[in-house]
């Protein structure tokens, strides 16, 4: 018995020794995004108070405006295979990537409600755009801009929401996330991986770019991208915003969801609850459509869009 416990007790401490090595070698292939950084990669940064914000804004600047925000693991480039068709229909069309995702910045701060809310704020403000906007937000995304309105109905002309977050049952993994030590081992080994396995999925299927996977690895390679992941899952409720989304029911601000019946990640059966929630809610549903509609299936997403937006 004893030998036993001896046998148990070094397989234990050869294991924790295994896994501390697998999260030191992961943390030191990291890189630091600084302006050496951005300065070689290219592109529009917005100073702001919580750092620096990496931006697009294309269109002719004194076209109706619809900001779209990207969701809680994939940066910006999720709009690529949409954007054009807004254009064509005459819009001017701004996409940012939140703070710790793409080439913005990753302070190493609470990643709540108030940091994603400062983002919008400064990027309206920063850009001098006009409002009343149109916001379209993509899975937490929708979330996001659902927050935003609620704190901020004056500035809101409508909202188009992809696959929102808000309403999502407890899968379970956020009380592990949520374990000091446990939660940084694990976002750090496998939250690039469950980001990566999405758009790979995509690709595979022929319903993607190639190229989204590069520009993944592109971003992912800088300090604090997981650490911005884990610090959302515990700082800000993407699973319940039933709150918010009331408030946003108490305006006239029109909402429509672009929803797809096969979304695993954002059930479709959250709809149901949302329009109890949102009395003016517009439901557009996209059968056999997965979470990753907005680069698997981006042609459906823009007329479902433009069908929002009331374009012909």
């Amino acid at each position: 018995m004893a030998r036993l416990s001896k046998y148990l007790a070094w397989t234990v401490v050869i294991l924790l020794i295994i896994a501390a090595a697998a999260y030191v070698v992961a943390r030191a292939g990291l890189e630091e995004l600084d302006s050496e950084a951005r300065e070689k990669l290219g592109g529009l940064y917005l100073q702001t108070e919580q750092g620096v914000l990496s931006y697009t804004r294309e269109g002719n600047r004194e076209a109706p405006t619809l900001i779209l925000v990207h969701g809680f693991s994939t940066p910006k480039f999720v709009w690529e295979q949409v954007t054009p068709y807004l254009l064509d229909a005459g819009y001017q069309v701004i996409t940012y990537d939140h703070f710790g995702r793409g080439f913005s910045d990753r302070p190493a701060v609470a990643y709540d409600s108030a940091l994603y809310q400062s983002e919008l704020a400064s990027l309206i403000a920063g850009l001098k755009l006009a409002t009343p906007l149109t916001l379209v937000g993509y899975s937490m995304g929708g979330a996001n801009v659902v927050d935003y309105s609620a704190s901020h109905p004056e500035q809101i002309k409508q909202l188009v929401l992809i696959a929102p977050a808000g309403y999502m049952p407890d899968a379970g993994s956020l009380s592990i996330m949520a374990a000091p030590v446990l939660g940084e081992w694990l976002s750090t080994l496998v939250g690039k991986h469950y980001a990566y396995a999405g758009i790979e999925a995509e690709v595979r299927a022929g319903r993607a770019p190639k190229d989204m996977l590069p520009k993944f690895e592109a971003q992912a390679i800088y300090e604090g991208y997981t650490d911005a992941m884990l610090s959302t899952l515990r700082n800000f409720p993407m699973g319940d915003l039933s709150d918010r989304y009331q408030i946003l029911g108490k305006t006239d601000i029109p909402v429509t969801a672009i929803w797809g019946t096969a979304d695993k990640v954002v059930p479709y059966e959250g709809a149901e609850q949302m329009a109890k929630d949102l009395p003016q809610l517009r439901l557009i549903t996209i059968e056999d459509a997965n979470h990753n509609l907005t680069f698997g299936q981006a042609g459906v997403v823009a007329n479902s869009l433009m069908q929002a937006l009331g374009q012909p």
